[in-house]
């Protein structure tokens, strides 16, 4: 078996089992179905805080993790998607799953499948939980998918915490059309009586999962009302009932970052049975780290086609609320020079309504498809959307692009490479 599992078990002929979804009932039904016939793992996990959202999930998970490591304690996580490895969504007790308990894991969910079929999600997810299930850790960290109320990870029946952060135009298809359409579905983690941070949000959002909260009698700790985060010339100022604390800046760059750390912060000071310092919160938010969040490419081939002096970026951004974030973010940080966008998302997405708030801000745009993803959008049909809004060119590429900007321009500039997760590992 190679060592990099998820190169080597998606090419075997029994995966398909756990890829296409031809089952009746939804995929939360589905899970408890497979989970039951595997045990029911899900009842045998330490205390579990659940995150659903649009943005924000995994930053806030990181930050929340390196808290808690901070302090001591041994994380299992589950996260999605993964950038270059499957192993990187089951974290086992701080360390990714290896290749060999991986296998081990989806075997047993195969089996336990039988004749039916489950989803890919809905297959992975049962195979985490019999993971975590399997190896001590003092507390699970896990990240929803698309959804929420019918989420395959919502079969937590009482997790020790919910957490659901920014709501924002995402995955329409599955969810509606409207935020409070939206909304209703990311509130279905909550539970009576279980304490649910809710984010900065929308007002809108705000009233829909207020509402939520009432039929469900969970016990709310909400931004601007129960806790809230300023910038500081230092760092961050974090509120909340018993006053304020001055604390580090985020290591996660821009500022939506901060109101991500402050969810990790309350959870941090409303999980019970926990002791946590100021100095492990200190720790946790310098040092979090979450991959393809405004991270600075430093290293790598795309990194060494760079003239001397010029950066490159990347980000996972892919929707609307990202396109204003990083709008503010070079508006705030990055005016000394030039900054060139490569763009490329996947079909569904609403193109215009992502990339208008940077126009004026950067310089041009280099569209591109996400090679790696058969259902993304072509450079020319993002380049048709956007050409009334910024210069665009198209490009068959990461690489392309990268060579026709720098060919281009004489003077040091930014690159910034986002749309999809995945283009993460075409600039690596």
């Amino acid at each position: 078996m190679s060592s990099d599992f998820s190169s080597s078990y998606l090419t075997m002929p029994h995966w398909p089992k756990l890829l296409f979804d031809n089952s009746e009932g939804t995929p939360l039904e589905r899970t408890q179905e497979l989970l039951k016939r595997l045990g029911n793992p899900e009842a045998k996990l330490p205390p579990v805080v659940h995150v659903a959202g649009t943005n924000g999930k995994g930053s806030t998970i990181a930050f929340l993790r390196a808290i808690l490591e901070a302090a001591g304690y041994k994380v299992h996580v589950y996260t999605s998607p993964h950038l270059k490895r499957f192993n990187e969504r089951i974290v086992l007790a701080g360390r990714e799953i290896d290749d060999t308990s991986l296998f081990t894991v989806i075997e047993q969910a195969r089996l336990a499948a039988g004749d039916d079929s489950f989803s890919f999600f809905e297959g992975t997810t049962a195979a985490a939980m019999l993971a975590f299930s399997q190896t001590p850790a003092d507390i699970v960290l896990m990240e929803t998918g698309a959804s929420g109320r019918f989420d395959p990870t919502n079969v937590i029946e009482r997790p020790a915490l919910t957490i659901i952060t920014t709501i924002s135009f995402d995955h329409m298809t599955i969810l509606g059309n409207t935020l409070p359409e939206i909304a209703w579905h990311k509130a279905g983690i909550m539970r009576a009586g279980v304490p649910c941070i809710i984010s900065f949000q929308p007002e809108e959002v705000h009233q829909v999962l207020q509402a939520e909260a009432k039929e469900y009698d969970a016990l709310v700790c909400v931004y601007g009302q129960h806790w809230a985060v300023q910038k500081t010339a230092a760092g961050l100022r974090y509120i909340n009932a018993d006053g304020a604390i001055d604390l580090p800046p985020p290591s996660l760059l821009g500022p939506h970052q901060y109101v991500n750390a402050g969810n990790a912060i309350t959870a941090a000071t409303l999980l019970e049975d926990f002791t946590i310092s100021q100095e492990a919160v200190e720790a946790g938010l310098l040092n979090a780290q979450w991959p393809a969040r405004l991270e600075r490419i430093t290293k790598g081939p795309r990194h060494d086609m760079l003239p001397p002096h010029w950066e490159l970026w990347v980000d996972g951004g892919h929707n609307m609320a990202a396109g204003h974030m990083l709008a503010a973010f070079i508006e705030e940080s990055w005016r000394d020079r030039p900054t060139y966008i490569i763009f490329g998302t996947t079909q569904g997405k609403d193109v215009e309504s992502l990339l208008t708030p940077l126009a004026g801000k950067v310089k041009g745009m280099y569209a591109t498809p996400v090679v790696s993803e058969p259902k993304s959008y072509p450079a020319n049909t993002i380049a048709e959307i956007m050409k009334a809004h910024m210069p665009v060119e198209t490009c068959a590429n990461v690489e392309d692009a990268i060579s026709k900007i720098t060919e281009n321009t004489s003077m040091p500039a930014r690159i910034l490479v986002f749309g999809s997760l995945y283009l993460r590992v075409l600039v690596a």
